[in-house]
C-alpha cells in the first residue's frame, strides 16, 4: 500500500479503531459478554464512516474485509435481537460466535495488509 501513515490523522484513527475492534471481538469471544456489543457497534460505525469515503489505497484495498466486518456484525445484532426470551439458545450462540470469528478474521487480515503484524 502506497499510503503514508505519518501525518494522516484519519488513517491513524482508523488503525486505532481497528485495534479496538480486534480487542473487543476477542473479549466477547473469550468472555461471552454481549454487553460489549454496544461499544463494538460504535467502533464498527466509525470505522465504516472513515473507510467508506476514503479513496486512498489504505481504504480501497480493504473494502472486502470491511464489508465482511459490517455484514457479520449486523448479523450478530440481528441474531441477538431475534431471541424472544432475551437469552441466547445454543444455535444462536453458535451463530453469533461464527459471525464474531468472521469479524475477528477480517480485522486480522487488515492488520496484515497494513503491515502491522
Amino acid at each position: 500500500m502506497a499510503t503514508e501513515l505519518e501525518g494522516n490523522v484519519k488513517l491513524q484513527r482508523f488503525i486505532e479503531l481497528l485495534c479496538s475492534l480486534n480487542n473487543q471481538t476477542a473479549s466477547v469471544l473469550k468472555s461471552g459478554d454481549t454487553s460489549l456489543l454496544y461499544e463494538m457497534n460504535d467502533t464498527v460505525e466509525e470505522m465504516y464512516s472513515i473507510q467508506s469515503v476514503g479513496t486512498e489505497d489504505a481504504y480501497t484495498a480493504i473494502e472486502e474485509d470491511m464489508q465482511i466486518i459490517c455484514k457479520n456484525f449486523n448479523a450478530v445484532i440481528a441474531m441477538i435481537n431475534s431471541n424472544e426470551n432475551g437469552k441466547l439458545d445454543k444455535a444462536t450462540s453458535e451463530a453469533v460466535r461464527k459471525f464474531l470469528h468472521n469479524v475477528f478474521d477480517a480485522t486480522v487480515r487488515i492488520v496484515y495488509a497494513y503491515g502491522l503484524a
